[in-house]
């Protein structure tokens, strides 16, 4: 349950297209709705299609006016992969949160070996430079568990409400999967966002 004071809620979701940030932004958006909150959603999904680097905005609370999250104002920062999680780390403020997937995406250059991905120390060690609270998971691995790897983005969503970090509730949150994941695809996202809940609820 959140306990927190804050009037704005800032969240910030990073990662590769075809993962599901927009998804992931919208289902959160909409459940923050079904909690009678007001809220607002940003996107930037330029090349997004082709594997490129996709950032959305989720901001929640009365005086939200619009989307735009500062550097250094972000309360929580949903990574969907290490690299694009430290990509917008700058934007985390001092004791914000990073839940990240630990599951890596090696963009083409480094598949082509015209680039190196950095080391999973290097890009820890970078991360704690600007919080220390840090949740790091395999979305992917429990996402497949849970039935299809196209259910990260609930995985990750189940991991921001289990924080406890948002106003939005558990129940809001399962109604929207319900309608937005209808027949077969229901029982897989419910499944996947029970996953990500249990694990951070764990740690958090």
């Amino acid at each position: 349950m959140y306990s927190g004071s804050a009037d704005i809620v800032n969240i910030v979701i990073s990662g590769v297209g075809g993962q599901g940030v927009l998804t992931l932004a919208e289902v959160m958006a909409k459940a923050a709705l079904a909690d009678g909150l007001n809220v607002r959603v940003g996107e930037i999904h330029g090349m997004a299609q082709r594997g490129g680097h996709v950032i959305c905005t989720v901001r929640i609370g009365s005086d939200v006016r619009g989307p735009i999250v500062d550097t250094g104002t972000a309360d929580i920062l949903v990574g969907f992969e290490p690299a694009e999680t430290l990509r917008e780390i700058s934007l985390i403020k001092p004791d914000g949160h990073v839940l990240m997937n630990s599951h890596v995406v090696y963009p083409v250059a480094v598949s082509m070996g015209k680039a190196e991905y950095p080391s999973e120390e290097t890009i820890d060690a970078s991360l704690r430079k600007f919080t220390e609270n840090i949740i790091k998971f395999d979305a992917m691995k429990f996402a497949k568990d849970a039935g299809s790897s196209r259910s990260m983005n609930m995985v990750m969503m189940g991991a921001v409400v289990g924080s406890s970090l948002t106003p939005i509730t558990e129940k809001s949150a399962l109604k929207i999967i319900v309608s937005s994941f209808p027949g077969r695809y229901e029982s897989m996202n419910k499944a996947a966002f029970k996953r990500g809940l249990e694990e951070v609820r764990e740690h958090i």
